[in-house]
């Protein structure tokens, strides 16, 4: 999880759900809970995806990735953005180099494979975005309500609400109430989730972020986009 940890305080409550809740959880159910579980092992079984997290109170974009797998490795480019402060950090794996840019930088800074400082993902040792993790754990003890919804073109969305005294148990999530989660499940692929709506209130401050998923062509390369401050530069 390299990436997401670059990027504190973006996206930080998410991060938090996932590495705390998950430890806490317990065997439940609730209703739909049976669609999320498909939808996060069919996440984790594309082979190209283009996602992106949109903070939706500011309407910015914070991070987004373009994936593919070659084979075993992950091949991706990645953007991220601190809504607050407008700055960026872009990276770049080809499988063979590691390009990275971030505000402030005249230029890309490489890595090839093989050398100190270069790693990458694969099928075993998955990238948070390209694994089912993504989704985040549903925490089933806290849940309060769950519910179905039927939406246009035969999609469902599953909406989840939770607890907000077994949430504030964790010390990490202290001042959060109302948290939500809406997973829209598209009938393609028998269920894959194509959009998650994450909503919460920090310290009575609202914060509301959306995940959207849009599957890829495999056969298209991933391509290493071109920072703002470096469009003069060919490199």
């Amino acid at each position: 999880m390299k990436i997401v940890k670059r990027l504190v305080p973006i996206y930080i409550i998410m991060v938090y759900c996932i590495a705390v809740l998950s430890g806490c959880s317990v065997p439940g159910n609730y209703e739909g809970k049976d669609l999320v579980d498909r939808a996060k092992k069919l996440h984790t079984e594309l082979e190209a995806a283009h996602i992106t997290i949109t903070d939706e109170i500011s309407g910015v974009v914070v991070q987004e990735i373009t994936y593919r797998f070659a084979g075993d490795v992950m091949q991706y480019m990645y953007i991220g953005r601190d809504a607050e402060t407008g700055e960026e950090y872009y990276e770049f794996n080809n499988g063979t180099e590691l390009d990275t840019w971030r505000t402030g930088d005249t230029a890309w800074s490489f890595v090839a494979k093989g050398s100190e400082g270069y790693y990458n993902y694969s099928r075993a040792k998955r990238h948070y975005f390209a694994d089912g993790e993504l989704l985040l754990n549903d925490y089933a003890s806290a849940v309060k309500t769950a519910k179905i919804r039927s939406e246009v073109g035969e999609a469902k969305r599953v909406i989840v609400s939770y607890d907000d005294s077994k949430i504030s148990q964790n010390e990490q999530m202290t001042g959060v109430t109302d948290y939500c989660q809406e997973y829209l499940l598209s009938v393609h692929r028998e269920g894959v989730c194509s959009g998650l709506t994450v909503s919460y209130f920090l310290n009575g401050k609202e914060q509301r972020f959306m995940i959207a998923v849009q599957e890829c062509d495999l056969s298209v390369p991933i391509e290493r986009a071109k920072p703002p401050a470096l469009t003069e530069y060919t490199q």
